[in-house]
């Protein structure tokens, strides 16, 4: 089945509450297992480009988990970045995130700018994704990580019965966003082509079960994050599915851990 192109911003409230919503639904899978998968990344400090933030749930999320990040976040919807400073404010990482308004095709930051540049559920978004990743490999420092990571566009006799399933329990707007969201999706090959016609050398592809896959570039060098995964009310069954949505743990080359902090290695599930 070949794309079908979703509209690339979106731009009113309503599409934004909605995707907020995910965060509700699925945030302690999905966005919490990409934030810790990013921590996996090798980057202990520094800065961090979010690109496509939406409602921020990520940067947020990270800067919960990395009091040492300095996140920035772009996107070009002036809902979703509205969410975005409300829910940083609520929780509290005000002071280590910032929002605006930044197109991924062209990154408003200089070459080589930050030690670690994410990006979550949105290349689908672009008819050509390639120019985004280009974007970010330049502004990624030489040794800097980066974690894209999108839906996985599966063939349609698969893709359009599991839609449903995966859809449970959304509002109507939710659904028909997802729904866009996943029949606009890559495969695993246009993820590998994507790391060899951006050049992004010492970079993996990697599918997360069925409904996601993203490329992978470590930092170097790779420093293990020490320090606290917060896990308290998180059913265990939940815990069991963002487990499946993590990256690989780094090879034991620890960092320090942030100061008054437990020791915690790698993620509780």
């Amino acid at each position: 089945m070949p794309r079908i192109l979703e509209p690339e911003v979106m731009d009113s409230l309503e599409e934004a509450k909605a995707y907020d919503e995910l965060d509700r639904l699925w945030g302690d899978v999905l966005f919490q297992g990409f934030a810790e998968s990013a921590l996996r990344m090798g980057v202990t400090e520094g800065r961090v480009l979010d690109v496509g933030c939406g409602p921020g749930r990520i940067s947020v999320r990270l800067a919960k988990l990395n009091p040492r990040f300095q996140i920035e976040g772009i996107d070009l919807s002036m809902s979703m970045l509205a969410l975005a400073e409300r829910n940083a404010a609520e929780e509290g990482v005000s002071a280590n995130t910032h929002f605006s308004i930044g197109d991924a095709k062209r990154i408003p930051f200089p070459d080589d700018t930050f030690d670690l540049v994410v990006c979550h559920n949105f290349l689908h978004q672009l008819a050509d994704p390639l120019v985004a990743v280009k974007e970010i490999k330049r502004v990624a420092k030489k040794d800097g990580a980066i974690l894209i990571r999108d839906v996985r566009r599966l063939a349609s006799p698969i893709l359009e019965p599991l839609l449903p399933l995966y859809c449970r329990g959304y509002d109507p707007v939710l659904r028909r966003l997802t729904y866009d969201s996943y029949r606009a999706g890559l495969t695993y090959r246009d993820f590998v082509r994507l790391v060899d016609d951006a050049g992004l050398h010492g970079a993996s592809v990697r599918r997360y079960t069925l409904t996601h896959i993203g490329i992978e570039r470590l930092a170097v060098p790779a420093m293990e994050f020490i320090g606290p995964i917060p896990v308290q009310g998180v059913p265990p069954m939940r815990r069991l599915l963002k487990s499946f949505y993590l990256s690989s743990p780094l090879p034991k080359k620890r960092a320090p851990g942030l100061p008054g902090s437990p020791s915690v290695s790698g993620s509780q599930f």
